[in-house]
């Protein structure tokens, strides 16, 4: 296989591998920062899903593979208790059912966050981490947690959107404020 191809793999298997504390730290960020309850609600289903899946590998005695490590060295490897088809699958399908929900349906957004959760299921079949089976099926299992957690949440998360709206202005012209120092 060529340089470059295992580049672009390499590449795109490190992004995957990050995506979940990214999604994670945003909405950290976002709910003290910006002050924005959705990002709450959000976060919320994240520490759901992450304590969920704890609690299972505890049941289970699962040991995580070095493969599914996003730090490693020579003697430790640290993960996560969910994995990341789960965590993808969950916070794609939370974001497409708010926009089945609210009418809101945008193409781009609903084929970019699809080819996500694809690119994810890949992924973790690439590095090792799971066979084609247990990937698919945590993506799965992660897409109707998504949507039951979206069904519970969807009036709060719905409030919080009408108020957010007015906030808007106030937050953008924070950040520009914060730019043009």
């Amino acid at each position: 296989m060529s340089y470059n191809i295992m580049l672009i793999k390499g590449i795109i298997n490190t992004l995957v591998r990050l995506i979940p504390l990214s999604l994670y730290m945003g909405s950290i960020m976002s709910s003290f920062i910006f002050d924005n309850k959705r990002a709450v609600v959000i976060l919320f289903g994240f520490l759901f899903v992450e304590i969920m899946s704890f609690g299972y590998n505890s049941f289970n005695k699962s040991i995580s593979s070095a493969n599914c490590a996003l730090v490693r060295s020579e003697s430790q490897n640290l993960a996560l208790p969910a994995p990341i088809p789960l965590s993808i699958g969950f916070f794609v399908s939370f974001i497409i059912t708010d926009m089945m929900d609210t009418n809101n349906f945008k193409p781009i957004k609903f084929y970019l966050l699809i080819m996500l959760l694809f690119i994810t299921i890949w992924s973790r079949i690439n590095v090792g981490c799971h066979n084609i089976i247990e990937s698919i099926i945590a993506g799965l299992i992660g897409v109707t947690l998504g949507m039951a957690y979206y069904k519970l949440v969807k009036d709060k998360y719905q409030e919080d959107d009408s108020k957010s709206s007015d906030n808007v202005s106030t937050e953008e012209s924070k950040i520009y404020q914060l730019l043009n120092m």
